[in-house]
């Protein structure tokens, strides 16, 4: 399927065909997209929890208020994102990541460091950390789409509950976003949107 006909397809699926389940190379694919997604100076501060098992599941979709997408998706995913303290340029894991570039590590860092000055004196640090796994999870949608899948991203959580599911310490992620994906149970919705000349201006 080719990208625009997948994005003009998706829809956000509330409920799924819980007789249908994601191969294991249909669910390995739709995380590729999530890798192989950009972020800020490629320092990759997340994580990629899959829940799949009808007990997690149900665990899950209590924490994001009983949403029926939860419960009856094949398939599950939630972005984490590192806490503040990882993103400290003086860190180890800033550090483990910067040296896979080209450039030695100390210029990797004086790029990077006036960024991380100028979040922290704004209180944006955390934003800034959750708001890259919007991209991982638009990528694996859009993905999943091409594959004949459907999916839903899912903003209403309990971050904290969400966290206890997947056994994770607050101390060292938060929650980014939360996409469940599979086979449709209901027909595909009209796609509402407003005219590309109605959104767009160019200077």
């Amino acid at each position: 399927m080719e990208f625009l006909e997948a994005m003009t397809h998706r829809f956000a699926c509330k409920k799924y065909d819980q007789t249908r389940s994601l191969g294991e190379a249909q669910l390995k694919e739709i995380l590729e997209y999530g890798r192989l997604t950009p972020t800020s100076f490629g320092l990759e501060l997340w994580s990629f929890a899959v829940v799949r098992t009808q007990e997690k599941k149900q665990e899950l979709f209590h924490a994001c208020f009983d949403q029926e997408s939860v419960s009856t998706s094949a398939v599950t995913i939630v972005v984490l994102s590192r806490t503040e303290a990882f993103a400290n340029p003086d860190g180890e894991l800033v550090h483990e990541r910067g040296r896979r570039f080209p450039d030695p590590l100390p210029v990797f860092i004086d790029d990077y460091r006036p960024y991380y000055d100028f979040l922290k004196a704004e209180g944006k640090l955390s934003c800034w950390l959750k708001s890259q796994g919007y991209l991982a999870i638009a990528n694996m949608m859009t993905g999943a789409a091409t594959l004949g899948i459907q999916s839903c991203a899912i903003e209403g959580f309990n971050e904290k509950q969400v966290l206890q599911v997947l056994g994770c310490d607050p101390n060292l992620w938060q929650v980014s976003l939360i996409a469940t994906f599979g086979y449709p149970a209901e027909p595909e919705r009209p796609k509402i949107r407003e005219s590309l000349e109605s959104l767009t201006t160019f200077h």
